[in-house]
């Protein structure tokens, strides 16, 4: 899933209303694949709700391991990866879905589960065409081959690639 040959970029996905990806359930990754200082340069502070609702900055850093071939930006699971990629990129949705917060404040999502449209709207503020960057800069991956125990295996294995590529979307507030 990691290696650079498995990772499309998210322009050769969709195509019009066509999204070229399986209706099968599996663990999958987007990934930032454009210039790496761009995505380093732009906003990586965001404040999140702590415990008792206190205000927690975070600062995404570039924290990804080296032998990774780009960064990592949200790992998940799914019963349709299809369908989740469609509800993470909300593509019949032009310009942005969330207001900037001018103190970094983490926007309430649209939807729970538009996870990378979200992230990308919060490290790029400025930007008005979210959906043009995800598609030139953002690539995916997953895989689906979890055949025994299917469920729990996918379970371990998103919270393993959490763990172990730190992708910046998936750190959220404890509570």
């Amino acid at each position: 899933m990691q290696h650079s040959k498995n990772i499309r970029p998210i322009h050769e996905i969709v195509g019009g209303r066509n999204i070229d990806l399986p209706e099968l359930p599996g663990v999958y990754a987007f990934w930032w694949i454009g210039d790496r200082h761009t995505l380093l340069d732009a906003n990586r502070r965001i404040i999140l709700k702590g415990p008792k609702e206190q205000p927690v900055e975070v600062e995404y850093r570039d924290w990804w391991p080296r032998d990774l071939a780009y960064p990592c930006l949200y790992v998940g699971k799914s019963t349709n990866i299809r369908k989740r990629f469609s509800l993470h990129l909300k593509r019949g949705s032009p310009g942005r879905l969330h207001e900037a917060h001018p103190q970094n404040h983490k926007a309430v999502p649209n939807t729970t589960s538009c996870q990378l449209r979200w992230g990308i709207e919060h490290v790029f503020p400025l930007n008005t065409d979210p959906l043009t960057l995800i598609e030139r800069q953002v690539g995916f991956s997953y895989r689906t081959d979890f055949d025994d125990n299917a469920i729990a295996e996918r379970f371990f294995e998103e919270d393993r690639l959490v763990g172990t590529w730190r992708p910046w979307f998936n750190i959220d507030s404890e509570r």
